[in-house]
């Protein structure tokens, strides 16, 4: 039997949901310390970036010293990573104005600044900035003049630059410390070779808004796009697991709900095939955290079909502990058949050049072995992930009778 974890997540749930309400630690909270597993809830919270908020909600109750003191550690440590975070950026931005790059930047210590009331609760690890497409190749030559080098062996750069949305850029040398950045030039990323929905990037670029507590050049996502981008998000690229990306949802509908234009959230939803991610996003964090949109949205927004009803299973057997199944919540969460038909034959039959391109492979035959392998790796993680074993299967030769 596997350890029964439930009550340290009620816990963690219920310290993300009093920070969110801006709410003293409750008496249940106080109470059930005394019982818990810190441990595990230590090493969760450090897994999920969550240690420093953890740390400002529950400082007052009975927690173990040892504990308390990491977790005061991680809350040092995340106001310092805030500010050295803040300042990369800027200085990033700024190298962008002066070439005359339009950049936008995303999540990360534009989300602290804007929704956290202590900014150095909101941890990150990189730097997410969208830009033009057009302005990829200028982009990486200034990165690689500022002392960013490619940091994905694994994928090359000329392999990103043809076929995904987005590149990720470490300091190099003296700037060895530096956070990685990460170029967008498309909001989301689908796995392996499906098609990544049809956001229309030149409407966001065209509702950017000024960034509050920064300099006059600094852009971000307007606040419905910020919606609909954090949810799908959220959905496609982490499977719904990560309290901290459901806390940033809860954030923004607690401060920005009310005024929020949800018609034109449901129509560029609908129209940027995200709906499903949407729907299933915002649900999740209203079941969660008790804040979500107007009544009636999310039954105007519900996508219907045997993936719906697939995905609500799978969040039900699996919990929020569904990131082992980031190959197949992508495609559930599509909005139309065709794109699921195109995401498998492309999957089951990659173009040739693609293949070359992601393994690195100068035989077409050598690619599409390498392909294959992979995809029958994905496919037995998948299998594993959705149908766990609870019970450990019998060895052979072992008790057989």
């Amino acid at each position: 039997m596997f350890p029964d974890h439930s009550r340290d997540e009620a816990f963690l749930a219920s310290a993300a949901r009093a920070f969110l309400n801006e709410e003293p630690p409750r008496e249940t909270l106080g109470s059930a310390a005394h019982s818990l597993d810190w441990g595990w809830i230590l090493s969760r919270a450090e897994d999920e970036r969550l240690a420093p908020l953890l740390y400002a909600v529950v400082r007052s109750l009975p927690v173990p010293g040892t504990v308390l003191e990491r977790l005061r550690a991680a809350w040092v440590n995340g106001r310092r990573q805030h500010l050295a975070g803040a300042e990369q950026l800027s200085e990033v931005l700024s190298a962008f104005e002066r070439e005359g790059l339009a950049v936008l930047a995303l999540k990360g210590p534009v989300l602290g600044e804007s929704l956290y009331r202590d900014p150095g609760l909101r941890s990150f690890t990189d730097l997410d900035l969208l830009i033009h497409a057009a302005d990829v190749p200028r982009a990486v030559s200034l990165l690689a003049a500022l002392g960013y080098c490619d940091q994905d062996p694994e994928h090359s750069l000329p392999y990103k630059l043809a076929w995904r949305h987005s590149a990720s850029f470490a300091g190099a040398g003296s700037r060895g410390d530096r956070l990685p950045v990460d170029l967008h030039w498309g909001l989301l990323e689908s796995p392996g070779i499906a098609p990544a929905p049809p956001i229309g990037l030149k409407e966001i670029w065209d509702r950017a808004v000024k960034l509050e507590g920064w300099d006059r050049s600094a852009r971000g996502l307007c606040p419905e796009d910020l919606l609909i981008y954090l949810a799908a998000h959220w959905a496609v690229h982490h499977a719904f697991s990560g309290f901290l990306w459901g806390l940033d949802l809860a954030l923004l509908l607690r401060r920005c709900g009310g005024a929020l234009d949800w018609e034109g959230v449901a129509e560029r939803g609908k129209r940027w095939g995200v709906r499903g991610a949407l729907y299933h996003a915002l649900q999740e964090i209203q079941a969660g955290f008790a804040v979500g949109p107007p009544p009636g949205f999310l039954a105007g927004l519900r996508p219907g079909g045997l993936r719906r009803w697939l995905l609500e299973w799978l969040r039900h057997r699996r919990g929020d502990r569904l990131e082992r199944l980031d190959y197949l919540i992508p495609v559930l969460l599509m909005d139309r058949g065709s794109d699921v038909f195109r995401a498998l034959s492309s999957a089951a039959l990659p173009a040739g050049g693609w293949a070359r391109f992601r393994y690195g492979k100068r035989s077409l035959l050598g690619a599409y072995l390498a392909h294959y392998r992979r995809a029958g790796r994905v496919c037995l993680r998948t299998a594993r992930a959705a149908f766990p074993l609870t019970v450990p299967l019998p060895r052979w030769g072992r008790g057989q009778r």
